[in-house]
């Protein structure tokens, strides 16, 4: 018996780390299961299962010598720089803390069980033998959208900027309209650059209205109707764009534009005045900087056609 519990020692240590392959289920035993476990033993058997999932192990089996705060043998159960829960005892029995039939659930994609056993398995002078352990462990589906509060671990928290979408194994991250995700997968940045209208009416607004606007925008929104409309603008309320009482447009600005001609930059909380842009190609340049938190703009585009504008206006001169 001896030489046998001599050839555990070598094999697992007296005390050292075993590492299992990395898989979605498989199963932990105490060493020599469903044989006694050794004395003097300590070892750590460290569960990994793929990026992307969790970690759930339950015990079918436990047998392991019962004592006060489970002081001389124990299983201790580890995840996340966390201790689970420290057991012993039998799982049908009061004594000790065994683990029942509970489900020890990871956050990330690893945990540890350490077996810890004494110097002997002994109880008033007879020699008691326990079998140990059998747990079983399978992957689970980590919802890295989910919100993890007080997470430290790298990697456990997705840092979407905007919207985040799990599915079996991992999560992906996406932008709201108006933005475009970052090569980093995760952030988002607005992209207003090249905005096109084409449609005889519509709306045209700021990002995020009638909510605060980004900072550090260089949007480019470009009406062009076909030749032979001209474009009117009719704003809306509110309007709010970031002014200075002393000088004009300092920080945030629209600059709205016809056949190159400058019709006017505007800001504050005055909403500009009904434009008739003359022009079938109209160009509205919003620029921020770096702080405010103004609500933005918005205006609804119409068309009218070149002739009856004509029309009307050669009526009037008769009247």
């Amino acid at each position: 018996m001896w030489l046998f519990a001599l050839l555990v020692t070598l094999f697992y240590g007296v005390e050292g780390s075993i590492y299992l392959p990395q898989k979605l289920y498989g199963e932990v035993t105490s060493p020599l299961y469903p044989k006694p476990y050794p004395s003097d033993l300590e070892t750590t058997t460290v569960i990994t299962v793929p990026m992307g999932y969790r970690v759930k192990l339950v015990f079918w089996q436990f047998d392991v010598e019962p004592s006060e705060g489970c002081f001389y043998d124990y299983v201790k159960i580890s995840a996340d720089k966390q201790t689970l829960g420290r057991f012993c005892g039998q799982l049908d029995s009061p004594l000790g803390n065994p683990p029942g039939s509970k489900e020890f659930m990871s956050q990330g994609n690893k945990m540890l069980l350490t077996f810890h056993t004494d110097f002997s398995n002994e109880e008033n002078g007879t020699i008691m033998f326990y079998k140990g352990f059998l747990a079983y462990y399978q992957a689970v589906d980590l919802d890295e959208c989910a919100s993890q509060p007080n997470s430290v671990e790298e990697g456990l928290q997705p840092r979407c900027q905007h919207l985040c979408h799990n599915y079996v194994g991992g999560y992906f991250c996406s932008c709201h309209p108006g933005y475009e995700l970052q090569k980093d997968g995760q952030s988002c940045q607005a992209e207003c650059s090249s905005e096109l209208y084409t449609e005889p009416s519509g709306y045209v607004s700021s990002l995020e209205y009638p909510q605060p606007y980004p900072p550090d925008l260089r949007c480019n929104y470009s009406i062009r109707v076909e030749r032979g409309l001209t474009v009117h603008l009719k704003f809306l309320d509110p309007f709010e764009i970031d002014d200075h009482q002393q000088v004009h447009c300092p920080y945030d600005q629209l600059q709205i534009y016809a056949n190159g001609k400058n019709l006017g930059e505007f800001c504050g909380k005055q909403r500009p005045p009904d434009l008739d842009t003359s022009s079938n190609a109209v160009d509205l340049l919003f620029f921020t900087d770096e702080s405010g938190d103004s609500r933005g703009w918005k205006l609804h585009y119409t068309t009218e056609s070149e002739r009856v504008r004509v029309e009307h206006g050669f009526l009037g001169n008769l009247c």
